[in-house]
């Protein structure tokens, strides 16, 4: 009986030990379901854009957009999926036809391919201290994007989700001639539940509107996940 004690107790002092030493900044869980993929599986957001340009007054718009995951691309070595999308202007238009993307697991990150560019949307582990170059399978310049907010509980439109995280460009800035951001928020076992990107560039043609954050050209982009589930 004294041998099982002293047995069990030295177990549990190990167990302990080895939660010590995982990285304060990794949630322990997996990650891949960040972005849960499925057949069937589909997502429905609502978009709202801002475009503006030098010759013309602002364009606002909101559209809605859908990305079902197709089939399983048999002829691809990893995990491959269709990921087939619709657009309607109104919640009760009925869907059209946009485009075909794909999805694709490896065992360190998730690529999309968007018009047959391949961005590296997510890198694993999901830590703090996980950055890498999203543009690493395509000719676009090389950037930087980290995660922020790691398993942090995150509001979106009226949905609270427990165990989000946020993708951010290490090039986010903002300045009196420009603004440039981009964040992905996704939700353990949901996805995408949020994203912005802006690009910006504020009036300099004269000394009136200089640093008064009066937007020349550019567009803002904000997308809301509003339904999700398996068909």
């Amino acid at each position: 009986m004294g041998g099982l004690l002293k047995r069990a107790i030295g177990q549990g002092i190990l167990f302990g030990l080895m939660l010590a030493c995982q990285p304060a900044d990794t949630i322990v869980n997996d990650d891949s379901q960040y972005v849960p993929i499925e057949v069937g599986r589909y997502w429905v957001y609502e978009v709202q854009q801002e475009t503006y340009s030098l010759s013309a007054s602002p364009v606002f718009s909101t559209y809605f957009l859908k990305e079902t995951v197709g089939e399983r691309l048999s002829s691809q070595t990893a995990k491959t999926y269709k990921l087939i999308r619709y657009k309607r202007s109104k919640s009760t238009d009925a869907w059209k036809s946009d485009s075909i993307w794909t999805l694709q697991q490896l065992p360190n990150s998730l690529i999309r391919t968007e018009n047959s560019i391949a961005f590296i949307k997510l890198f694993f582990p999901v830590a703090i201290s996980t950055t890498w170059n999203p543009n690493e399978y395509n000719s676009l310049p090389a950037t930087t994007f980290r995660y922020e907010q790691v398993g942090k509980a995150y509001m979106a439109g009226k949905e609270s989700y427990p165990n989000t995280i946020q993708v951010v460009s290490k090039q986010n800035d903002s300045t009196a001639i420009s603004l440039n951001r981009y964040v992905d928020v996704y939700a353990y076992q949901t996805g995408l539940i949020f994203k912005e990107s802006a690009v910006l560039a504020y009036c300099q043609s004269s000394p009136d509107c200089i640093g008064k954050g009066l937007i020349a050209y550019g567009y803002r982009r904000k997308q809301l996940l509003i339904e999700t589930g398996v068909e």
